[in-house]
C-alpha cells in the first residue's frame, strides 16, 4: 500500500523527467491505447473554432399507429390493425412476443383483489383497470368533450397507442465534419425519437432490428414488465421483433389505515369502489426517462454509436402544473394531445398533424403536450476522427470510454435561442463514463475565465489538498442560479435554488432557469440580446472518474464526495466544496432575445414552490437487509466477488414488500452510478471515510479498504437529493449509500448495475427477481403469523438461487405457433421452428456434450 503522497511525489519526478519526450503528444491517459484516433484531452477542453454555429435540435415525436381500445386490437383479425397497413401482424404476433401481462391476470396480483383469468384475454384487462385504483382529475384539464376531467382509470384510463420504431444503420450529417457518421439509430436519428406518454395510457412500441447486432431496449426509469424492462439477455435478435409493452400505471401503495379519509387535493389518489386497501401511488408518476440499448456485453459499444432517446411521460400532476402555469408552458395548450382518443386518418386532418419532411413524424408544434419552453437536452461525449466523421471505439478498453466532442441532442457545440422568461430544461447524462458539472455562465465571466491562468503547481502534497479544496476556478461567485425541481424520473417535492448541478452517467437533471432574472441589469429592449453559456467544470481524463486537475496527470488522488458539502460542517470532512477545473469548457451558447415577459404571463415556479410530494419509507416497513460491494477483480468489474451470470436471482425480493439495500463502493478510487430497474429508491444514509482517500492499492483487485472512519454526510446534501425519489445513486469513492425500496407490480428478473456502461459490460451487474411467496406449509397447514414473517425474511435472503422465470413472460396464445420471447435456460435437443433462429446464440449444453463427445477420438481396441 502506497500514501497519496509519496505516489504523488513520485510520479511528479517521473514526469518531469518524460516532460521532454511527450512534447506535443497527445496526454496519455484516455479509453485508447493503440487506436487510429484517440481521446484527445487538449482538445476536449478547448471547444473548435467552428462551434456555436449550428442550432440545437429537438427530437421529433412519432405519431402513434394506431389508437384504439383493447378489444379492437385483440385476435387474429383485430378490428382495427396496430402497427399499420404494412404490418398486418397484430400485437403479441412477432418473433419476441409481447409480454403476458397484456393479454392476462397474473395470479400474484391477487393481493389486489384481481380475478385472474387467462382465458378471456378483454375480461383480464378490464379486471386490471377495475382494480388498480383512479387518479383525481383537475380543473384545469378537460376531456374529449371540454368537460372537466374526471378520475382517471391507472390501467388503461385512455385507448392503447401503438408505435412501431426501427433500429437501423444511418449515416447522420454533423456540421461541419466533411462525411456523415455511421450511427446506430432509432428511426434514423440520434438520438431517437421522443416518446411522450401519459399516466393512465397504456403503449405498445414494436422495436424491429435491422442491425447486424442483438439489441435489447431499456425504458431507463420505467414501471414495466419485465419482458419489456430491457433485461440484458431479453434480445431483439437481428431481423425480429419485440412488442414492448408500456402500461404506465402509477403503483399501487397500501393505503395508511390510521390516518382518517379526508377530501382528497389536487395530485392526491382516490379509490375506485373495490381496490381494497391499495391505491395508486401518484408520487411514483415518472416524468423525465429515456431508453437506450442494454443488450448484454455490447452495451458500450451500443450506445456510443447512438442507441439512446428521450421518453417524457405526463401525469395528471404535472399536467396540473403545467396548466395552471406554475411550470413553463402555454398553460392549456401544453396539456393537449391531439391523438389521445383516436388515431386520426382523414386526409386533411393528417396533413395538419404530420411533417411532410419526416412522414409519421409530428409537424413541430402539433406534437402531444406541445411546450416551446420545455427543452430536453442529452448531453453525450464521443471520439470522433474530424477526417473520416467517424465514431471511435475501443473494444478492448474497459475502464469507461471517454470522448472530445460533445454532442447535445446529436448536434456538437450547438446555439440555442431563447426568449426572456422562464425556461426548462430537461437534462440527460447519456455518455459512457463521463460525470458533468453544470453552470451557466454570463458571456463575458465565461472569456474572463477562459482568459485566467492555471494557478502555479503547488511545491507540497498538503499545499495541493489545498488547491483542490478551494475548487479551481472561481465559478461559484459568478454561475447564475436557477431552479432544480427534478431528479431522474420524477419531480422533487419542492423547487430548490441552486448555482450547479453534478450529473453523473444516466442521470437526469430538471430544472427551471428564469432568463428575466439573469438579465435584469442589462435591461434588454425588444431588438436587444444577451448571450449565456452553459459549461463544464468538472475536470475528468480517464474513465475511472473525476480528479483534482494538478500539474500531473497520474496523480491518483480522486474527489471527495459526489456533491457539495457545507465548509466546516464537520471537522472530519474535507474538502469542503467539490474540486473543479481550472477553466470552463462550454457545451452550448445560448442567445436571450428581446425584452423580459410580463411576469404574469410567466410560470410562477419560484423558490420552495411544492411539486410532486411523497412519503419516506418508515423505519418499521423494512423487512430486509442486503449488501452489495462494488469492486474491481481478476481484470474485470464485479458485485459481492462475482461476476453477472444472467442464469441466476443474486437477490429475491417478496413482492409488496420494503428492502434496504447497502451499497457499498469497494474502493480503488473508481465512481460507480448504480442503477436499479424497476423501482424508485430513497436514500437514508451516504457514508464516506476519508482516511481510506489517503491510500492507493496498485494491485488487480485491489485491497479493499477497511471503512472504519465513516461519516454521514447525508445531511450535508441539497435537501432535494435528501427527499427526492432516485433511479441512479452514485457511489464516489470509499462510499457507502443506504437506500430504500418497494417491490411492487411485476415479477422479475429484473437487473442493478454501474452505469458506466464498460463495467456494466465487464459484468458488474447482478439480477433481483420480485416473487410472490406462498406461505401455505403443505404439510402443516397455514403458517401462523409470526412463523410467515420469518419464512418471509429466511427465503428472501437466500441468494443467489436459480431463476424461476424465463418464456413464461411472454404472452403465446397459440401452442403451435410458439415465439421465442425469452429463452428458457436448456433449449430442447432440437430446437422447434423458428426458435432455431437463435441455436448459433444460445447453444443447448447437451447437444453441444454430446457433439464435442461424438468428435473426440476413439481409443484403440487392443484386438
Amino acid at each position: 500500500m502506497l500514501n497519496r503522497r509519496d505516489l504523488i511525489r513520485a510520479a511528479a519526478a517521473a514526469a518531469a523527467g518524460a516532460s521532454a519526450s511527450n512534447a506535443g503528444a497527445q496526454d496519455p491517459p484516455g479509453p485508447f491505447d493503440d487506436p487510429t484516433v484517440r481521446f484527445d484531452k487538449a482538445k476536449a477542453d478547448e471547444p473548435p473554432n467552428w462551434a456555436f454555429r449550428t442550432p440545437l435540435q429537438i427530437p421529433p415525436t412519432p405519431r402513434p399507429t394506431a389508437v384504439a381500445a383493447r378489444e379492437d386490437l385483440e385476435g387474429p383479425s383485430p378490428k382495427v390493425p396496430a402497427f399499420g397497413p404494412t404490418d398486418a401482424f397484430p400485437i403479441g404476433d412477432c418473433f419476441h412476443g409481447v409480454a403476458r401481462e397484456w393479454a392476462m391476470t397474473p395470479p400474484f396480483w391477487k393481493l389486489y383483489d384481481c380475478n385472474p383469468n387467462e382465458q378471456d384475454h378483454v375480461k383480464a384487462w378490464y379486471d386490471k383497470r377495475d382494480h388498480f385504483g383512479k387518479i383525481i382529475g383537475h380543473r384545469h384539464l378537460v376531456d374529449k368533450d371540454g368537460n372537466p376531467r374526471q378520475d382517471v382509470d391507472n390501467w388503461g384510463g385512455f385507448p392503447v397507442k401503438c408505435f412501431k420504431i426501427p433500429i437501423q444503420e444511418a449515416r447522420v450529417p454533423i456540421d461541419p465534419l466533411p462525411f456523415p457518421t455511421l450511427f446506430y439509430t432509432y428511426a434514423g436519428m440520434v438520438p431517437g425519437p421522443t416518446l411522450r406518454m401519459r399516466i393512465g395510457q397504456p403503449t405498445v412500441v414494436r422495436f424491429h432490428n435491422h442491425l447486424e447486432t442483438e439489441t435489447s431496449i431499456h425504458f431507463h426509469g420505467g414501471h414495466n414488465p419485465s419482458h419489456s424492462d430491457g433485461f440484458p439477455t431479453f434480445y431483439v435478435l437481428q431481423g425480429k421483433s419485440r412488442d414492448y409493452f408500456y402500461p404506465n400505471i402509477a403503483p399501487m401503495i397500501e393505503r395508511d389505515k390510521e390516518k382518517p379519509e379526508t377530501e382528497p387535493k389536487p395530485g392526491d389518489a382516490v379509490l375506485s369502489s373495490n381496490s381494497g386497501g391499495y391505491i395508486p401511488d401518484v408520487a411514483e408518476a415518472q416524468s423525465t426517462c429515456w431508453y437506450h440499448d442494454h443488450g448484454m456485453d455490447c452495451t458500450a459499444y451500443n450506445v456510443s454509436k447512438g442507441l439512446a432517446g428521450f421518453v417524457m411521460v405526463f401525469s395528471e400532476r404535472e399536467l396540473e402544473l403545467i396548466a395552471s402555469g406554475v411550470l413553463p408552458g402555454e398553460r392549456e395548450k401544453s396539456c393537449q394531445d391531439p391523438e389521445l382518443y383516436g388515431l386520426k386518418t382523414d386526409p386533411k386532418e393528417v396533413a395538419d398533424l404530420e411533417d411532410p419532411k419526416r412522414p409519421g413524424f409530428y409537424l413541430r408544434g402539433k406534437e402531444p403536450y406541445h411546450n416551446p419552453y420545455d427543452i430536453p437536452i442529452v448531453i453525450q461525449d464521443k471520439v470522433i476522427d474530424y477526417n473520416t466523421g467517424q465514431i471511435a471505439f475501443d473494444t478492448n478498453a474497459h475502464n469507461g470510454y471517454l470522448g472530445d466532442t460533445f454532442l447535445l441532442n446529436g448536434t456538437p457545440w450547438p446555439k440555442l435561442c431563447v426568449e426572456n422568461r422562464k425556461y426548462r430544461f430537461r437534462f440527460l447524462n447519456g455518455s459512457n463514463a463521463r460525470i458533468y458539472r453544470l453552470r451557466f455562465l454570463s458571456e463575458a465571466d465565461y472569456d474572463a475565465l477562459r482568459r485566467g491562468d492555471d494557478p502555479a503547481p503547488a511545491e507540497a502534497a498538503d499545499a495541493e489538498c489545498a488547491a483542490a479544496a478551494a475548487g479551481g476556478g472561481d465559478f461559484e461567485s459568478v454561475a447564475k442560479p436557477f431552479l432544480r425541481i427534478g431528479k431522474d424520473s420524477w419531480l422533487w417535492p419542492k423547487a430548490r435554488t441552486a448555482t450547479s448541478l453534478l450529473l453523473p452517467m444516466a442521470n437526469r437533471a430538471d430544472l427551471v432557469v428564469d432568463f428575466k432574472e439573469l438579465t435584469k441589469d442589462l435591461n434588454l429592449g425588444k431588438d436587444d440580446e444577451a448571450v449565456f453559456y452553459l459549461v463544464n467544470t468538472m475536470a475528468q481524463t480517464d474513465g475511472r472518474g473525476p480528479r483534482v486537475k494538478l500539474d500531473d496527470p497520474g496523480d491518483p488522488r480522486v474527489l471527495p464526495v459526489p456533491f457539495d458539502v457545507a465548509p466546516g460542517a464537520n471537522p472530519l470532512v474535507r474538502p469542503g466544496k467539490l474540486a473543479e477545473s481550472n477553466r470552463p469548457v462550454a457545451l452550448m451558447k445560448i442567445i436571450v432575445r428581446g425584452a423580459p415577459l410580463d411576469e404574469k404571463e410567466d410560470a410562477s415556479i419560484k423558490h420552495g414552490t411544492c411539486l410532486n410530494p411523497h412519503e419516506p419509507i418508515k423505519d418499521e416497513e423494512v423487512q430486509v437487509v442486503r449488501q452489495f460491494i462494488f469492486e474491481r477483480g481478476k481484470g474485470a468489474w464485479r458485485i459481492n466477488g462475482r461476476f453477472y451470470d444472467p442464469t441466476i436471482a443474486n437477490a429475491t425480493p417478496s413482492s409488496n414488500s420494503v428492502e434496504e439495500w447497502v451499497l457499498r463502493n469497494g474502493g480503488g478510487g473508481w465512481w460507480h452510478p448504480i442503477h436499479i430497474h424497476l423501482e424508485s429508491h430513497q436514500l437514508v444514509s451516504y457514508q464516506k471515510d476519508f482516511a481510506a482517500d489517503d491510500v492507493v492499492d496498485l494491485r488487480d483487485p485491489p485491497n479493499i479498504p477497511r471503512l472504519g472512519n465513516l461519516v454521514d454526510i447525508l445531511e450535508m446534501m441539497d435537501a432535494g437529493d435528501q427527499i427526492g425519489l432516485h433511479d441512479t445513486q452514485v457511489l464516489g469513492p470509499n462510499t457507502i449509500a443506504r437506500i430504500r425500496m418497494r417491490f411492487r407490480t411485476w415479477n422479475g428478473p429484473f437487473v442493478f448495475h454501474c452505469h458506466n456502461v464498460d463495467h456494466e459490460d465487464m459484468r458488474m451487474m447482478f439480477n433481483f427477481e420480485p416473487v410472490d411467496r406462498d406461505y401455505a406449509d403443505p404439510i402443516h397447514g397455514d403458517l401462523t403469523a409470526a412463523d410467515r414473517e420469518l419464512d418471509h425474511r429466511l427465503r428472501a435472503n437466500v441468494a443467489p438461487d436459480s431463476r424461476t422465470h424465463g418464456d413464461d413472460l411472454t404472452h403465446q396464445p397459440d401452442p403451435d405457433h410458439l415465439r421465442v420471447g425469452e429463452p428458457p435456460w436448456e433449449y430442447p435437443p432440437v430446437p422447434g421452428t423458428p426458435a432455431r433462429d437463435v441455436d448459433d446464440l444460445i447453444h443447448d449444453r447437451k447437444r453441444r456434450d454430446a457433439e464435442t463427445k461424438a468428435a473426440a477420438p476413439k481409443p484403440e481396441s487392443k484386438g
